[in-house]
C-alpha cells in the first residue's frame, strides 16, 4: 500500500512539474528570437532560440514571465494541456521604433541580406547599413570566397590575395581594399585589426562557417564604432543553442588545387550557462607556384546569466598559418603564364591571440548597460628576397620583417529610451540616447633584418641584437567619447545627431641603418645607424547627423552626413624597402562623407536600395613617383572626391505571382558607379586624375533557385580598369607596381 501511495505521488508530482515547450509570437505570428522567460515560483530562466521556441521546467499553475526589448510584458499561466502539448505566447510590440523588425527580418531571410533596425541593443543604426545572414547563404563557406559572401553589398571594391578566405581585402565607395584597412573591423563587437590606431590592417578573419552574421554600417551611426571612412565591420559569431545541452557540427569540403577545409563545433546551454567551442583546419596548393598554405583557427565562448538581467561572457580566439608567397609578376610574365613563379623563397606567417569579456546589464525595459574589454597579442612575419620581381633571387641570406603586435581597450555603453508626450501638437516624440567611453592602449614592434639563407620556412634573424635593417616600437593611446540621439517625430520621421572626441597620442622610437656601398664591387663601405625618434598628439572632435522619412510601411528616404579622420600608420611613416621612399612632412588624413538614399522591402520577394554618395578625402596618402628618381613615394598626394551611385535590389519571381515557401526563384543586381579623382595637388600633374585603387564601375549578378533544402547559384562579376598610382600611368612599369590594372 505504501509503494502504491508513494507511485501515485510521484505521478503527480511529475505531471503538475514538468519540461513544457512552445513558441513566442509576434502580432504577425512570427517567432520572436532572444525572449526571456522566467518561471516566477523557481527562478528558472530560458531564452527563445531563433525561431522562437523554447523550453522550461514548470508545472500547472506557474506563472511564466515572459519580456522583450519592445515588447509588452506577458504574466502566462501554465494550463494543464500545455504540459503535454506546445504551446504558443504571443507578445504586442510597445515602441514603433524598431519598424516591425521582427517582420522585416522574416521577409528578408530569403534574401540572405537585409537592413538593420534603428535601435538594437546598445547600439543605433541609421543611414546605409547592411545585415549579411550567413544562414541560408549560397557557395562554399569553407573558402570564404568574399566576392561570394559581400556580393550583395553594393559600392564594395574585393581584393583576393588567397583563395582560401584566410584575408578579406574590402575596401567601399573608392577607398582601397588593402587588408579592410578602411573599415573599423571587428569581432563581436570588440576590435581584431592588428593596431586600431597605427596599423589597423586586418591579417585575421573568423571563419565564415562559424558566423551568424556581417554588419556593414556607413554614415553617422557608424561615429560610435570609431572614425574610419569606411565605417564599420563587424563579424558576429553564432550564439550558442538554447536549450540544448550539447550540440556537434561537423563540416568537410575539398577543393581543386589540393584544398582541404575542416570546421567542427560543439555548442551548448544547460540553465544559466552557455558554452560553444569550434576549430577549423585549411591547406591548399594554391593557384601558383609557390603558394601553398596551412591554417589553424579555434575559438572558445563560455557565459552565464548572473541574473535573468545580467549576462557576462568570455571568449578567447585563435589563429594560426603559414603560406608560401609567389611573389609578383609583370604584365609579359602573367601573359606567358599566370601560374608561374619566380620566387621559392618567400613566406608568410601569422600567430593571432585575442581574448575578451563581455558584460550586459538590462537595467530596465528601457535601459542598458555593456562593457566589452578587450586585448591581443599577436604577430606577423614575412621572409624572403624583398627586391624588384625584375631583380632575380641571388640567394643566400634573406630579408624578414617581424611585427609584434599588444594593444588592450575596453568600451563602454549606455542607451536609454524615452517618451515625451507632446499634447498640443498631439505629437508622440520617441527616441533612443546613446553614450560611451573607450580607452585603448597599444604598443607595436617592427623589426627587419637579415634571416636565414636556404628555401624552408625559418624565421630567425641572423643578429636579432643588432639587426641590419631597422628596428622601431610604436606606441599608442586613445581615449574617445561619443554619443548618439534618434529622434522618432510621429511615425514617419527620424532624425539623429552623433559626436565622437578623439584624443590620440602616437609615436615611435628606434633606428634604422643606411649603408654606403662602393659604385663598382658594390662592397658595404660604411655603415650608419641613424636613431628616430617623435611623438604626436591631438584632439580630434567629430559630428555627424541624418534623417529618415518612412514613405510606406516598409521604405524610407534617408539622408546622412558624417565628418571623418584617419591619422597616420606606422607604415605611412617608417619601411625599409629600396622601391619605396617616405615623405618626411606626411600628415593626418580627414575628409567627411555624404550620402542620400531609398530603401524598402516588398512582402517577401522584393527589397532595394539604391544610394547617391560623395566623399571628401583632404591629404589622401599614397605612393607616387617621385620626380628625378626611379623609384616612389609615400606623401599626401592631395585632396580627393569621392562621387558616385549604389544600387542592389532583388526580386523573387516566383514569391512574386504566389505565396510559397520551398521554392524561390531569384536574381540581384548590385551596381555602382564611382568617379574618384583628385581635385587639388602639389604636384599639378595629378588634378584631376583618377585615385588609385578605384573601379569605376563594379556590377556583381546572380540568379539563385531554392526547393526545400537545396539551393543552385551561378553568380558574375566585373570590375573595370582602375591604376595603381595617382599619375594614372597606362604603360606597365618594369616592376609591374605602376600602370593600369584591367
Amino acid at each position: 500500500m505504501k509503494t502504491l501511495l508513494t507511485i501515485s505521488c510521484l505521478l503527480m508530482l511529475m505531471t503538475s512539474f514538468a519540461q513544457v515547450s512552445g513558441t513566442v509570437v509576434d502580432g504577425q505570428q512570427i517567432g520572436v528570437p532572444g525572449v526571456k522567460l522566467k518561471n516566477e515560483r523557481s527562478g528558472e530562466l530560458a531564452r527563445t532560440a531563433d525561431d522562437g521556441s523554447f523550453k522550461i521546467e514548470a508545472g500547472k499553475g506557474d506563472t511564466l514571465i515572459v519580456s522583450m526589448l519592445s515588447f509588452d510584458t506577458v504574466f502566462y499561466v501554465v494550463q494543464t494541456n500545455d504540459l503535454s502539448t506546445k504551446f504558443a505566447i504571443r507578445l504586442t510590440e510597445k515602441y514603433q521604433d524598431v519598424e516591425g523588425a521582427n517582420v522585416i527580418r522574416k521577409q528578408m531571410e530569403g534574401f540572405d541580406v537585409g537592413f538593420l533596425p534603428p535601435v538594437r541593443g546598445v547600439q543605433i543604426y541609421t543611414g546605409t547599413n547592411a545585415v549579411i545572414e550567413l544562414a541560408e547563404l549560397s557557395g562554399a563557406k569553407s573558402t570564404a570566397n568574399p566576392r561570394e559572401i559581400f556580393a550583395k553589398v553594393p559600392g564594395l571594391n574585393i581584393w583576393e590575395s588567397d583563395g582560401a578566405g584566410i584575408q578579406v581585402g574590402i575596401g567601399g565607395r573608392g577607398l582601397s581594399p588593402n587588408r579592410t584597412a578602411n573599415f573599423n573591423t571587428r569581432q563581436n563587437g570588440y576590435d581584431i585589426s592588428a593596431d586600431a590606431l597605427g596599423y589597423p590592417e586586418s591579417y585575421y578573419t573568423p571563419p565564415f562557417e562559424a558566423l551568424k552574421a556581417i554588419e556593414i554600417i556607413r554614415g553617422s551611426a557608424s561615429l560610435q564604432f570609431g572614425t574610419q571612412f569606411g565605417g564599420l565591420l563587424n563579424f558576429i559569431i553564432k550564439d550558442a543553442p538554447n536549450n540544448t545541452p550539447f550540440e556537434f557540427t561537423s563540416r568537410t569540403t575539398g577543393g581543386t588545387y589540393g584544398y582541404l577545409g575542416t570546421f567542427n563545433r560543439v555548442a551548448g546551454s544547460k540553465n544559466r550557462l552557455f558554452y560553444q567551442a569550434y576549430h577549423q583546419y585549411k591547406r591548399g596548393d594554391g593557384y601558383r607556384e609557390n603558394s601553398n598554405f596551412e591554417q589553424h583557427q579555434a575559438f572558445a565562448q563560455v557565459g552565464y546569466y548572473l541574473t535573468e538581467n545580467v549576462k557576462v561572457r568570455l571568449e578567447y580566439t585563435h589563429m594560426n598559418y603559414l603560406a608560401k608567397q609567389a611573389g609578383g609578376l609583370s604584365d609579359v610574365l602573367f601573359e606567358e603564364d599566370p601560374r608561374q613563379s619566380l620566387r621559392d623563397r618567400n613566406w608568410f606567417r601569422v600567430n593571432w591571440n585575442m581574448l575578451a569579456f563581455h558584460y550586459d546589464h538590462e537595467i530596465s525595459r528601457k535601459a542598458h548597460f555593456n562593457v566589452r574589454a578587450f586585448g591581443m597579442a599577436s604577430s606577423r612575419q614575412t621572409l624572403g628576397f624583398l627586391g624588384k620581381i625584375t631583380q632575380q633571387d641571388p640567394g643566400g641570406a634573406r630579408e624578414m620583417l617581424l611585427g609584434t603586435f599588444r594593444n588592450a581597450g575596453a568600451e563602454a555603453r549606455f542607451l536609454q529610451r524615452y517618451d515625451v508626450q507632446r499634447k498640443k501638437e498631439k505629437m508622440e516624440i520617441r527616441g533612443a540616447f546613446l553614450v560611451g567611453a573607450r580607452y585603448y592602449r597599444g604598443k607595436t614592434i617592427a623589426d627587419q633584418g637579415t634571416a636565414t639563407d636556404g628555401v624552408d620556412p625559418d624565421f630567425d634573424y641572423q643578429n636579432p641584437n643588432d639587426l641590419e635593417g631597422s628596428s622601431f616600437t610604436y606606441p599608442s593611446e586613445n581615449i574617445a567619447g561619443f554619443a548618439e540621439n534618434i529622434l522618432f517625430l510621429g511615425d514617419r520621421t527620424t532624425v539623429n545627431f552623433g559626436l565622437r572626441m578623439e584624443s590620440i597620442h602616437s609615436g615611435s622610437s628606434g633606428y634604422y641603418k643606411r649603408y654606403a656601398v662602393h659604385p663598382v664591387n658594390l662592397d658595404t663601405l660604411a655603415v650608419y645607424t641613424i636613431e628616430d625618434n617623435n611623438s604626436v598628439e591631438r584632439f580630434v572632435p567629430l559630428f555627424g547627423a541624418g534623417a529618415s522619412f518612412r514613405t510606406s510601411k516598409r521604405s524610407k528616404v534617408y539622408a546622412n552626413f558624417t565628418q571623418n579622420y584617419r591619422a597616420i600608420n606606422f607604415t605611412d611613416i617608417r619601411i625599409n624597402n629600396p622601391n619605396i621612399l617616405i615623405d618626411s612632412t606626411i600628415r593626418d588624413e580627414y575628409g567627411y562623407t555624404m550620402e542620400i538614399g531609398f530603401r524598402g522591402i516588398k512582402k517577401d520577394f522584393w527589397i532595394y536600395d539604391i544610394a547617391a554618395f560623395s566623399v571628401f578625402y583632404g591629404d589622401k596618402i599614397g605612393l607616387a613617383p617621385k620626380a628625378g628618381t626611379t623609384v616612389k613615394e609615400r606623401t599626401n598626394i592631395g585632396n580627393a572626391r569621392n562621387m558616385g551611385v549604389e544600387l542592389f535590389t532583388e526580386f523573387d519571381f516566383i514569391k512574386a505571382l504566389r505565396d510559397s515557401s520551398r521554392h524561390s526563384l531569384s536574381l540581384f543586381v548590385n551596381a555602382a558607379y564611382i568617379d574618384a579623382r583628385y581635385i587639388s595637388s602639389k604636384e599639378p600633374n595629378y588634378v584631376g586624375k583618377q585615385v588609385e585603387y578605384v573601379s569605376p564601375f563594379i556590377l556583381k549578378s546572380g540568379l539563385k533557385y531554392k526547393t526545400g533544402p537545396w539551393s543552385f547559384q551561378v553568380q558574375g562579376s566585373y570590375n573595370s580598369s582602375q591604376f595603381s598610382d595617382a599619375s594614372n600611368s597606362i604603360l606597365p612599369s618594369g616592376d609591374a607596381v605602376i600602370g593600369e590594372i584591367p
